[in-house]
């Protein structure tokens, strides 16, 4: 599936690193997170996305930051 190996290469591209908290993961607690959602046409390119632990991504879409 390409959205999955998307998602394994920006989370290497990151190290392994919540772009908001920035602390280290495993690959299996981090989430890719489109920057412009995808109801609007936000793809998983690698310009659209954040690689966010699961309470950051949690919190990005209770709009908390």
């Amino acid at each position: 599936m390409v959205k999955q190996k998307i998602k394994k290469l920006l989370i290497e591209l990151a190290n392994h690193t919540c772009e908001n908290c920035r602390k280290v993961f495993k690959e299996d607690t981090l989430c890719i997170h489109r920057i412009r959602r995808g109801n609007i046409g936000g793809t998983y390119h690698w310009r659209n996305c954040m690689v966010l632990c699961k309470e950051c991504h949690k919190k990005m879409h209770q709009g908390e930051f």
